[in-house]
């Protein structure tokens, strides 16, 4: 005769062992088949992390794996486990350049009051730390080998709090560069972000010079860096920044 004592018993075996073979049956590859989670790391080896007390080998797109990181894992039906990469904690991702460049010319006359460049600007999140590079193509309208017009000059607009400085390469400021040779002479040096660099000019309008200014930008508040430029001398020739000109921004810690 079977007791009510004898069906608790049975319910109370069956129902560890349903749970039991509910557990084996999580961690066993053949059984729950190909998944992803998310995982925090915490240890870091060689091309590998240890996360959920396993270890993960990391594809090459996953860079300077850090502990702390929240990775995205995946195990194969078969129980290879590979992590694919962090999950994004800022808005720009660690080792991830991101490009801005002007699709049209750009032309500024009778002006020497800085202003903001409307394209090549790009926003910083706070406790970072940035490289910061900046090709230019630039141009005074009118140029003779006898005046060199506007000219051209820039400085940097950075969250308050940056640290760093720039260096600025280009043609040397009142220089007329002929159409025929290199000219021999340039602009280089280290600059702070908010100190103006003033550059030199072509001899034709139908040819642009180039300057290329590059910096690493540290940050403790969010908030974006920008060109900011204008004609060195007023002139009513405007002074072009031209189509092409790039900023590319790589967060590098």
């Amino acid at each position: 005769m079977t007791t009510s004592s004898d069906h608790a018993i049975r319910s109370a075996l069956t129902s560890a062992l349903q749970g039991q073979a509910k557990r084996v049956g999580e961690q066993a590859p053949s059984v729950r088949g190909a998944d992803w989670r998310l995982a925090t790391v915490t240890a870091v080896g060689a091309g590998t992390v240890t996360a959920d007390g396993l270890v993960w080998r990391c594809l090459s797109s996953y860079v300077s794996p850090t502990i702390g990181d929240v990775a995205v894992v995946s195990q194969s039906s078969s129980g290879n486990l590979i992590a694919l990469n962090r999950l994004a904690t800022s808005g720009t991702p660690l080792y991830t350049s991101v490009y801005r460049y002007k699709a049209a010319n750009l032309d500024r006359a009778s002006t020497t009051t800085f202003a903001d460049d409307p394209d090549l600007t790009c926003p910083l999140d706070a406790n970072a730390v940035y490289r910061v590079e900046f090709w230019l193509h630039y141009a005074a309208i009118d140029q003779v080998t006898s005046n060199p017009a506007g000219r051209f000059k820039t400085m940097w607009s950075t969250p308050a709090g940056w640290t760093g400085n720039r260096s600025a390469v280009g043609a040397d400021q009142g220089t007329v560069l002929s159409g025929t040779s290199s000219g021999g002479q340039g602009r280089w040096g280290v600059h702070n972000f908010s100190t103006a660099c003033t550059y030199g000019d072509r001899d034709s309008s139908t040819n642009q010079a180039f300057a290329m200014e590059e910096g690493i930008v540290t940050t403790t508040t969010a908030g974006s860096v920008t060109l900011q430029w204008a004609q060195a001398v007023s002139n009513a020739a405007p002074t072009r920044l031209a189509q092409g000109s790039t900023l590319c921004v790589t967060r590098i810690g």
